[in-house]
């Protein structure tokens, strides 16, 4: 006695395309329930968490705005547009320092302390994390006030960025309180003599 099996009997070949239809319309039902689920999810998620309506209606435009208004700007001009006077002061760091300057950076306290001097704070802290100010910085190493005298590269600091009038005690040689904004090294610089040498 013989049995018909489709799989031993091959030769007809009308079972294998019907079973790839089932396969195909199985992976098609599947991904489209899955395409639909996470198009579910996505478009509550702002609802959820304000932060990503913030990331999507505020932060991604403004970027798109800055991109089609100055589409020849450098990134780092872009970046000052957008993120102002703390950036700004980023860039002041980078460019007047050494690549292999450790620097203490000010902590998000003294950014948004003001200055007597100053009618208005230029500054609003959106930069005094570590992590974008390394970013910057590279290859300068950066010590944070948590970390100063907690860390080695705390014990090797060559420069301090004063903000504000802040950090002034850090560096061991008299500055004028009048210093607001910049960076000064631990060492004092030497100044040129005026009386010439005979």
């Amino acid at each position: 006695m013989t049995k018909n099996n489709p799989a031993k009997n091959s030769s007809s070949g009308k079972q294998a395309p019907t079973a790839r239809k089932r396969s195909i319309s199985a992976w098609l039902l599947r991904n489209g329930i899955l395409l639909l689920a996470s198009y579910i999810i996505l478009s509550k998620i702002p609802v959820i968490n304000p932060i990503y309506g913030w990331v999507k209606e505020s932060y991604l435009k403004s970027n798109m705005r800055i991109q089609k208004q100055y589409p020849t700007a450098t990134y780092d001009q872009k970046m000052a547009m957008k993120l102002g006077a703390d950036y700004n002061f980023i860039l002041y760091l980078r460019d007047n320092t050494p690549e292999d300057a450790v620097i203490y950076y000010p902590s998000g306290g003294d950014f948004r302390a003001g200055h007597p001097s100053m009618q208005q704070n230029p500054f609003d802290g959106k930069l005094i994390d570590k992590l974008t100010v390394v970013r910057a910085l590279y290859p300068r190493k950066v010590v944070t006030e948590e970390e100063y005298g907690k860390t080695s590269w705390s014990k090797k600091i060559t420069h301090v960025a004063i903000v504000n009038g802040k950090n002034l005690d850090k560096i061991p040689y008299p500055v004028s309180e009048e210093y607001v904004h910049g960076v000064l090294p631990i060492k004092q610089p030497v100044q040129p003599s005026t009386n010439p040498q005979p």
